[in-house]
C-alpha cells in the first residue's frame, strides 16, 4: 500500500538510483530536502543543471573537466610520458590529493565486467592504444581496484601492452583486497604508489 504522496515516492526512487544509497538513506535525503527553503532547492537544482551543461570530457585523458585539455593534461610541469590508468574520475581526485604523482591520467570510465555489459570495447581502451602510439609513454601505471573486475582489467591491459616496449607497473597490494581507490586513505594510497611493481 502506498502511504507517501506520489511526488515524494518518485523523488525517493530517483535517489535510489544513485550508487551507495539505499532506500532508507533515499528517504532521509528526500525529507531533508523537502524541509529546506524553496530558494535552497532552486539553487541545488540550478547547480546540478549548470554542472551538467559546463562539464566536458577531456579529449586526451577522458577526465571530467571545464577546459580543453583539462588542467592536468594542460599543466606544463606534468611528466607526459608517465600515464596512470584509472577506472573513474573519482580515482583521479583521490590520487591528486596525495600531491606526489607528477604524471598524467587516462580514465577508462569503468572496468571489464561482462555481466554488466562492460566489455573492453565499451571502455576507453582503444583511445588508450591510440594515445600510446601517438605519445610513446615510458611508463603505464595500472591504478585499478584490487577486486575481481579491477584485476581482470589490469591483466587485460598488461597483456595488451606486452611487447610495446613500455614499463607497465601496478599499484602495490598495500591496498586491501576488494578495496576501492577513491576510499583509500592517503597514507595507504601513497605507499601503494611508491611500492608499485612492474608487470
Amino acid at each position: 500500500m502506498q502511504y507517501l504522496p506520489k511526488a515524494v515516492q518518485r523523488l525517493i526512487n530517483q535517489f535510489d538510483k544513485l550508487p551507495g544509497i539505499g532506500p532508507k538513506t533515499s528517504e532521509k535525503l528526500v525529507f531533508h530536502l523537502l524541509g529546506r527553503p524553496k530558494e535552497d532547492l532552486q539553487e541545488f537544482a540550478d547547480s546540478l543543471m549548470q554542472a551538467r551543461e559546463d562539464i566536458i570530457t577531456c579529449p586526451l585523458c577522458f577526465n571530467y573537466a571545464d577546459t580543453t585539455p583539462c588542467s592536468i593534461c594542460g599543466d606544463k610541469d606534468r611528466v607526459k610520458d608517465k600515464i596512470c590508468i584509472v577506472a573513474e574520475t573519482q580515482d583521479v581526485q583521490a590520487i591528486e590529493k596525495l600531491r606526489s604523482f607528477d604524471g598524467v591520467f587516462h580514465v577508462l570510465h569503468g572496468v571489464i565486467n561482462p555481466p554488466e555489459g562492460l566489455t573492453p570495447d565499451k571502455l576507453k581502451i582503444k583511445e588508450l592504444q591510440n594515445r600510446i602510439i601517438k605519445h610513446k609513454p615510458k611508463e603505464i601505471i595500472l591504478a585499478l581496484n584490487h577486486d575481481i573486475h579491477g584485476e581482470t582489467t589490469s591483466l587485460y591491459l598488461a597483456k595488451l601492452l606486452k611487447g610495446a616496449n613500455i614499463k607497465v607497473t601496478r599499484l602495490a597490494k598495500g591496498l586491501p583486497s576488494g578495496s576501492e581507490i577513491e576510499y583509500a586513505d592517503d597514507i595507504t594510497l601513497s605507499y601503494a604508489f611508491k611500492d608499485r611493481k612492474e608487470l
